[in-house]
């Protein structure tokens, strides 16, 4: 039973991607941008002519993996008249050695019969606490012993990243000192997209990277057409970085009234 506990848990942290909160889309043309031609230099996998996304998330969750930060991720799937079917915040702090980390996930949705989900983590390598449940104030708590990798599959995002950079033909609309913009509006391989469930088909699309020169990718917004069962719906997704360098990282006071339990059981 603690078994299937912790395998339900650890399968929904790892399907929460990118969530949202509920503002309107509205429809942009982009323009690509004269890039400077000065001293100011691309970040890893950019050119002017190209996009590498393999080296270029590569960059990203190494430069990542030796700082602290904050991670936000949105996603909010809605309906032709602006309805919102479903919606799910997550909310990672990790910490410079990449194993100590914390979160919390938050989704709702009609296929959850309008439950809203609530997961709350902590790891610091050897053991993962969780308290989760559909109502607030009665959350079930458990801890287990890490095997292999932690509670949250794509620590920092870099399967994001590079799938975007894979479906998406990208290309640089901006650069500065801070680093450069990229954007894209054309699918070249829609299947290396990560659709939400019940989503396919996607089409339409609309992503902006900010990205710093060292690669990490500080920013993106990825909005698309879709369909879900037999209706039309647009998909949005956010991440954002913050805190880059200064997060804390501490074991939440209610981790200490959580129940041990072990994967043998």
């Amino acid at each position: 039973m603690v078994r299937a506990v912790a395998a339900v848990v650890t399968l929904a942290l790892v399907l929460a991607g990118c969530s949202g909160i509920v503002q309107q889309d509205s429809p942009k043309t982009v323009t690509p941008a004269t890039v400077p031609t000065d001293g100011v230099g691309y970040p890893p996998g950019v050119s002017d002519g190209a996009v590498v996304p393999s080296t270029l998330a590569s960059a990203h969750a190494r430069t990542l993996a030796t700082t602290n930060y904050t991670l936000v991720t949105r996603e909010w799937v809605t309906d032709r008249n602006g309805t919102v079917l479903r919606w799910s915040n997550h909310t990672r702090y990790v910490a410079a050695n990449d194993t100590t980390y914390a979160g919390h996930f938050r989704q709702n949705g009609t296929e959850l019969n309008a439950f809203t989900t609530r997961i709350d983590y902590w790891t610091n390598g050897s053991i993962v606490a969780a308290r989760y449940g559909e109502q607030a104030d009665r959350p079930r708590r458990v801890k287990w012993p890490i095997r292999d990798d932690g509670p949250v599959s794509d620590l920092s995002k870099r399967r994001t990243v590079l799938r975007i950079g894979d479906a998406i033909d990208l290309s640089v609309v901006d650069r500065n000192d801070g680093g450069v913009v990229l954007v894209g509006t054309r699918f070249t391989n829609p299947d290396r997209l990560r659709t939400p469930l019940f989503v396919s088909a996607p089409h339409n699309v609309s992503v902006r990277l900010r990205v710093r020169h060292d690669g990490t990718v500080s920013a993106l917004r990825l909005a698309f057409d879709a369909e879900r069962s037999d209706q039309q719906v647009r998909v949005t997704q956010t991440m954002r970085l913050r805190n880059l360098g200064s997060t804390a990282v501490r074991q939440p006071e209610w981790v200490g009234n959580t129940t041990k339990r072990s994967l043998q059981e």
